[in-house]
């Protein structure tokens, strides 16, 4: 049953839950990250009914699936919290239909662990058990646990196609951590359940519903060996890395496909959410792995399958944490996490833009101002071009600057590295030009540089306007 028998009584069918619980209800959280361990059966009620949620304001533990996206696309939602995965949702708040609180994933954690807002009314997470000391969560802890602290009702959907992954988890309360030191990466702080107040908890639904891959991710670009190769030299001949360090790799296909060109072994990986194929690299490349989620990328579903049938191999090797704690930036920085960054484009100068195009959000902030404003060393890392070369990443002015450019050390394209570090705003600017930028686009940005004004931090107005229209 996987439920203790004095919760019984809790198990509803979708139906039941839809008429006592959810009806009418003006604000709901989901968990799920990456697009891992989202609810699948409680999203198609918003589906079915989507007349009885007019105005609604949705939270989620992280990007959802294309799934869940479907399900709630009819759903007039008046607030989104803090992450969009598909073009409808992205639609909605660029046209101005839903408002979107833009948080980074620490500061999301802590606003919900404040009580600063009303509470929120239904919490829905996926769960492979339920026993007498609390949940035992999926392959995502994500913000989870603040969610269900900041509902008045939890509803859980015990998914059955997964093995009960008693011991991947360590769960502590976010006004807790900082009382904790992390002397490796893999040691524990906390419970291997989440533990709440079991009255909260409003129905129960069993669920079979197989992972999907994450909507936010797509493939490799074509340019993913050259920057994997630079990455790993800047790695080694800039900061002489020793397999020691924790590294920080990010999200996506760059990321996924990044270790299979690393030449080091033994990495120890602190992330916010990590691909399910680099459970393939315990033992050898790499040797631990604390995340708030494993996820899945399209094509890589096998890994996900095969690291669930054999998960207890793993136990000494990777643990999933609440991702108060993978970006916590006292944590981040206590450990000296060398940070991987990418982004949809930078400025001259070095400050990164990860979440608008132009003037319209695209995904989110997401957990890349908590990393970077606490790694040891920053480096942006991204193709230096975008649709099919047409246009250049890297450009004179950002409308949307997410991580300042003093946070930054590095920039690696697959064009080469630029060595920010101890230079001021024009040497970064050439440094960039000269290692970083296409060369369809180097001319133009050093034509560029010869119009800039005095100043600090010079620019000019008129010839970015130009640039822009080019």
């Amino acid at each position: 049953m996987r439920i203790p028998p004095k919760l019984e009584s809790k198990v509803m069918d979708p139906e039941d839950v839809f008429k006592k619980i959810l009806k009418n209800k003006k604000s709901i959280a989901f968990g799920g990250m990456g697009g891992q361990s989202v609810p699948k059966i409680i999203p198609l009620i918003f589906k079915e009914h989507p007349q009885y949620f007019k105005g609604i304001q949705v939270y989620s533990g992280g990007g959802m699936t294309k799934s869940f996206d479907d399900a709630m696309r009819n759903i007039e939602i008046s607030r989104r919290f803090y992450y969009l995965s598909d073009k409808k949702s992205r639609d909605d708040v660029n046209n101005g239909k839903t408002m979107m609180m833009d948080y980074s994933v620490y500061k999301y954690s802590k606003l919900l662990s404040l009580n600063s807002m009303d509470k929120i009314d239904v919490a829905v997470l996926e769960a492979t058990e339920v026993n007498s000391k609390g949940i035992i969560l999926s392959l995502s802890v994500d913000a989870t646990p603040a969610l269900c602290n900041a509902s008045k009702k939890i509803i859980i959907e015990i998914n059955r196609s997964k093995p009960v992954l008693t011991g991947l988890h360590d769960i502590t309360d976010i006004n807790s951590v900082r009382e904790h030191q992390f002397k490796k990466i893999i040691s524990r702080i906390g419970k291997r359940e989440l533990r709440i107040n079991q009255n909260k908890i409003a129905a129960i639904i069993y669920s079979d519903g197989s992972e999907e891959s994450a909507a936010s991710y797509g493939k490799p670009p074509e340019e993913i060996n050259s920057i994997a190769e630079n990455i790993w030299s800047m790695l080694d001949e800039k900061i002489k890395f020793k397999n020691t360090m924790p590294v920080q790799v990010g999200a996506g296909s760059i990321a996924s496909s990044l270790i299979d060109k690393s030449p080091f072994n033994d990495l120890k990986i602190w992330c916010e959410i990590a691909p399910a194929r680099w459970t393939e690299y315990i033992g050898h490349k790499i040797k631990y792995i604390s995340a708030s989620a494993i996820y899945t990328l399209q094509g890589e579903e096998v890994y996900t399958k095969k690291f669930m049938e054999n998960y207890l191999d793993y136990s000494g090797n990777i643990v999933l944490r609440p991702n108060y704690i993978t970006n916590s930036p006292e944590i981040i920085s206590g450990l000296g996490v060398i940070v991987l960054q990418q982004a949809i484009e930078i400025d001259i100068f070095g400050s990164a833009n990860v979440s608008h195009i132009r003037e319209n959000i695209y995904n989110g902030v997401g957990g890349s101002i908590d990393f970077c404003s606490s790694g040891k060393y920053v480096a942006i890392v991204m193709p230096s071009t975008a649709m099919n070369g047409k246009i250049s990443r890297i450009v004179p002015m950002l409308s949307c600057v997410d991580i300042p450019r003093m946070l930054v050390d590095f920039v690696v394209t697959e064009i080469g590295i630029a060595d920010l570090r101890w230079k001021d705003p024009r040497e970064r600017a050439v440094e960039i030009i000269k290692n970083c930028v296409h060369p369809n686009f180097k001319d133009s940005l050093l034509r560029y540089m010869n119009y800039l004004n005095a100043g600090h931090l010079p620019y000019n107005i008129n010839e970015i306007i130009k640039w822009n229209k080019n």
